[in-house]
């Protein structure tokens, strides 16, 4: 009995690389997501903080120059959060484009999975159609010595 050769199985390793690969990328892709999300999250706690203290101001006698600067932070502020967001919004770009990637490599090595295993299958039937040809035989051969 020959053993079962898959002449395919260096590509069917190429795409189990391109795979992990591809799922390394997500994984870097998703942590730099999740760290520009708590980056515009400090922004906005940050900013939410600044509105209590300018508001606190407010109420008080406060030189106008104060009140100016505590104006242009705010100001700052916002320009940093909406930039912090086009930041999310690329990371999230590129989360989902790995997400992407992943998908097809998972979708080519299934594909070559599937065929190793149908070559598989028919090599077992042809194994066990030869070896019933061979104990036909040898049953035959068995008969016609006993008659």
């Amino acid at each position: 009995m020959r053993p079962f050769q898959f002449r395919l199985e260096t590509l069917l390793k190429v795409r189990r690389m391109q795979e992990e690969q591809a799922q390394v990328k997500l994984a870097e892709a998703t942590a730099a997501f999740v760290a520009e999300q708590e980056l515009l999250t400090a922004l906005e706690v940050d900013l939410a903080g600044h509105v209590a203290d300018y508001r606190r101001q407010l109420r008080e006698t406060v030189p106008v120059a104060t009140l100016k600067m505590l104006r242009d932070y705010y100001d700052k502020l916002k320009g940093d959060i909406a930039r912090q967001q086009e930041n999310v919004a690329a990371a999230d770009g590129k989360r989902r484009e790995c997400l992407a990637v992943l998908e097809e490599a998972a979708k080519a090595r299934k594909l070559v999975e599937k065929l190793k295993e149908k070559r598989l299958a028919q090599y077992q039937a042809e194994e066990l159609l030869e070896e019933q040809k061979l104990l036909d035989e040898l049953g035959l051969q068995a008969f016609s010595r006993n008659s």
